[in-house]
């Protein structure tokens, strides 16, 4: 007994953190702070990108800034041969938007199966389905000319800032931040961990070489997909120290 007591004195775990390392509590129970927080955050990231957008679009065109995205989207350009070209295809299909949902389908059915958890597969879901929302609205809004060089793809979205296959190629780190939690296993850490670094890099080069994105729309594109992330964890931890918080209380003698 005064083992436990020592035990729970020192333990300096945060209560997301111990929420995290418990099975996951029912998703009627945290369903209804889940909604309302990724509301939240997803107005506030939408409202941070509209502004940084128009910024670029507005008070920054025609300086240093425009000026160096200009100078990338022309040098690009200048270093197309078919070599390339075929591989730039390849590599922009990373983060296609029919292959990023087929690929977050199939990961999270798949963490759903050896889990028997909500809360893995929702981290993956959630992360791409709040950057798409984020994107969509901003592009929308924003509508950023493409840049001025000939591209070599279409879309049906005529709007450059920002780069939504830089976005969801980041939100890939969703599937980085479950495994890490869940598996030991050093050699498959290292291979997720490889893969969610290099898919980024690669989408980003070959949507600017492909005449798609300027070099702030991917940068844009990376941070909006990074914060996603975050914010889908920290919402999930903060559901999940909610709950646990709640049928602590609800446990107490009367």
């Amino acid at each position: 007994m005064a083992q436990v007591a020592a035990d729970s004195q020192f333990d300096t775990r945060t209560p997301a953190k111990v929420a995290e390392e418990r099975p996951a509590p029912p998703l009627r129970a945290v369903a209804g702070p889940l909604a309302v927080e990724l509301l939240a955050a997803y107005i506030l990231l939408t409202a941070c990108w509209v502004g940084l957008g128009f910024l670029l679009t507005g008070p920054l065109a025609g300086t240093a800034v425009a000026d160096v995205d200009n100078d990338v989207a022309t040098w690009l350009v200048d270093q197309r041969t078919p070599m390339l070209n075929d591989w730039s295809h390849m590599g922009g299909n990373l983060a296609e938007t029919l292959v990023k949902i087929i690929v977050t389908a199939v990961i999270a059915g798949i963490m759903l199966l050896v889990w028997r958890s909500w809360r893995e597969p929702f981290i993956v879901a959630a992360a791409l389905v709040l950057e798409a929302s984020v994107f969509i609205t901003t592009t929308w809004i924003v509508s950023r000319p493409r840049p001025n060089v000939e591209r070599l793809d279409s879309s049906p979205v005529d709007s450059s800032f920002p780069s939504g296959h830089v976005a969801a190629a980041v939100a890939y780190g969703a599937i980085a931040v479950v495994v890490f939690q869940r598996v030991r296993n050093r050699i498959a850490r290292v291979i997720v961990l490889v893969v969610v670094i290099a898919v980024p890099i690669i989408v980003a080069w070959a949507r600017m070489y492909r005449g798609m994105h300027y070099l702030t729309d991917v940068i844009a594109g990376a941070l909006l997909g990074a914060a996603s992330v975050i914010a889908v964890v920290v919402v999930v931890r903060r559901a999940d120290a909610h709950a646990l918080a709640k049928s602590a209380r609800h446990s107490l003698p009367q």
